[in-house]
């Protein structure tokens, strides 16, 4: 991911993403049981995917969004995308028959499930595609990347350390409420120099910290929670000890909008 990311073309990481996307698909066809979400990817990966890398002002694909008017876009599908899930693994509203079925919103909402990993890739891909040269250390993506894994990192040695409450006993097991803490603060804790280096605001470091520090973080009881209501503990195989593609990235997708649009808002 780094080397991807570190190589100024945004090619290498549009191919990245592209085989990222299949892979959570693949996962994510076997969560809700359903091969529906096969067209939500082939109508994702090249209408959400592939505009993201092409140049600013080109006449494919491209909208009439500013990069702050795309920004909110991004977040604001995200939460469409993510509120679909609850149909599509078959919540019925109180009062309603578990027999009762809706098969088009059920179909609906399986093909707008791949949203979930999509735009946060494309946001990636966006922030990539900001910075210029062969090969360039100063990526804003590590934004949403880097800071991610400071927090995981104190998150785990706190928790494991001085953890005693748990933080969502019914969701995910294992997080503690002094993880979850530690795990707030150090993301800041990395993000402000990263974003100093870059050549980012201090303010927009601090941010995208908390951003990290708090969504990443919702992002992982998120897939959690998907992977509860599936019956199952990991998303895959993927990467034995670890699950699958989707475990690895959870805390990223929700991260990554969030850190797009604050890139885009704050200067």
């Amino acid at each position: 991911m780094l080397g991807a990311l570190f190589f100024a073309s945004p090619w290498p990481f549009f191919v990245l993403a592209e085989v990222a996307a299949f892979i959570c698909t693949l996962e994510l066809s076997t969560l809700l049981k359903s091969k529906r979400v096969w067209i939500g990817w082939a109508i994702g990966a090249f209408l959400v995917l592939v505009p993201a890398v092409l140049p600013p002002g080109g006449a494919f694909l491209q909208t009439r969004y500013s990069p702050r008017e795309w920004a909110v876009q991004s977040v604001l599908s995200l939460l469409c995308g993510i509120a679909v899930f609850p149909f599509a693994l078959g919540y019925r509203p109180t009062g309603w028959p578990k027999s009762a079925r809706w098969p088009g919103l059920t179909f609906a909402c399986e093909v707008v499930a791949p949203t979930w990993y999509l735009l946060p890739f494309a946001c990636l891909l966006r922030l990539h595609g900001t910075h210029s040269g062969l090969w360039d250390l100063a990526d804003p993506a590590l934004m949403a990347i880097v800071p991610l894994w400071g927090g995981d990192t104190a998150g785990i040695f706190v928790g494991k350390a001085f953890g005693r409450r748990l933080l969502a006993p019914k969701i995910s097991p294992k997080k503690t409420v002094e993880g979850a803490i530690a795990n707030l603060f150090a993301c800041p804790l990395v993000s402000i120099p990263l974003g100093l280096a870059i050549g980012l605001s201090w303010e927009a470091g601090a941010a995208c910290g908390l951003a990290a520090g708090t969504f990443g973080q919702l992002g992982d009881l998120f897939e959690s929670y998907v992977k509860r209501q599936a019956g199952v503990k990991d998303s895959g195989s993927l990467l034995p000890g670890h699950g699958g593609l989707l475990d690895r990235v959870d805390s990223l997708l929700f991260t990554a909008p969030i850190v797009f649009a604050i890139l885009n808002l704050i200067k």
